[in-house]
């Protein structure tokens, strides 16, 4: 029985579960969307094995490596077994398709549980992906929103795609909100190969559509970076500035930021260290004693008025270099005009203007 698969066969499995064998630390650099990590080494044992398959060479690194494995497969096979769906298989891959994943395939073969072992490993499937994303062409526009911090501009498009329209939130596949408090509860930022993984399925999902909604980013979002080809089709795009009261941005970045754990009241504390250089030694200090005073309104409103609009600028921006300028106050109807404007740009296929 021929137990492996290719990557265009694979991707074309609609009841398949993608299990990575790799260690914690390879999965976390990178991985196939929707994979689960069954690892079989621990990135402790991982790096021991290593050790000694080179100082001692193949046979020993293996005898370390089955003796490691060995009590672990049936709670690793049971795991397996309960993530298939029904009628489904499992695609088992590793980094170049090599042990890792065939001896667990294999085992998974004589347990009669249906399991391909990935061609080429997730070595392919990342050269896949970067080889999709260069020659990758777009036949309507991207359509971005631009503003100055707070207006709301990831509030509209939440709401856009809640009613259907073609939204890639580039902030969420990094797991980074784009700016110096931009990690603040969210954990670890994204890297670049899940960050390109996660843009190219959405491009994919949205390669139809007459225009794709997204907000305007630099170039750098935390750890992952926008591919070139992506972003020169941002800077080439439609342009909707957004525009809201300080008195309304404010009162959005409280209800953001307000609900701090210690965890996070640290984090913010760095950040605001950080500024230190742009806003001066005697500013920072007092917005770290407004911080710790639990002023959180007065510092944001600071913050605001003295570091982001300064920084962005556009609250002096040329509005006649914008294809539409919407105020964002409500933010129902300003939904409603950009539905307006796309209807006119693409036509009105998205559920009626949504």
């Amino acid at each position: 029985m021929n137990n492996t698969i290719s990557l265009e066969k694979a991707l074309s499995e609609t009841a398949s579960i993608w299990v990575d064998v790799r260690s914690p630390h390879e999965f976390a650099a990178g991985h196939i969307p929707g994979a689960i990590n069954v690892p079989l080494f621990s990135d402790n044992e991982r790096s021991e094995i290593g050790i000694i398959y080179k100082n001692a060479g193949q046979i020993d690194a293996k005898e370390r490596g089955l003796s490691i494995v060995s009590p672990k497969l049936p709670e690793m096979i049971s795991h397996i077994r309960e993530l298939i769906p029904p009628g489904g298989n499992v695609i088992v891959y590793c980094w170049r398709g090599g042990m890792r994943s065939q001896s667990i395939v294999r085992v998974l073969d004589m347990m009669n549980i249906p399991a391909y072992q990935l061609i080429g490993g997730y070595k392919a499937h990342r050269r896949y992906i970067l080889s999709n994303l260069e020659q990758m062409s777009f036949s309507g526009s991207i359509v971005v929103f631009s503003g100055s911090t707070g207006v709301g501009k990831t509030l509209l498009l939440k709401l856009l795609a809640d009613r259907g329209f073609p939204v890639i939130d580039l902030e969420s596949l990094a797991n980074h909100r784009g700016s110096v408090f931009g990690q603040v509860g969210l954990g670890t930022s994204t890297t670049t190969p899940n960050f390109e993984a996660g843009l190219f399925c959405k491009l994919h999902e949205f390669r139809s559509a007459p225009y794709i909604l997204v907000e305007c980013e630099s170039k750098r979002i935390g750890k992952a970076y926008i591919p070139d080809m992506f972003f020169q089709e941002m800077q080439k795009g439609k342009r909707i500035l957004i525009e809201a009261s300080t008195e309304k941005r404010v009162n959005r970045l409280m209800l953001e930021y307000l609900d701090l754990s210690e965890t996070n009241r640290q984090e913010i504390i760095n950040s605001l260290q950080s500024l230190s250089n742009r806003l001066g030694k005697k500013k920072t200090a007092s917005l770290l004693d407004a911080f710790s005073a639990n002023k959180v309104e007065e510092v944001i409103t600071t913050l605001l008025t003295d570091y982001y609009d300064p920084l962005y600028g556009y609250h002096k921006s040329d509005k006649n270099k914008f294809d539409l300028t919407v105020n964002a106050d409500d933010l129902d109807e300003a939904a409603a005009k950009i539905v307006d404007y796309l209807n006119k740009l693409g036509g009105d296929i998205f559920g009626n203007g949504g």
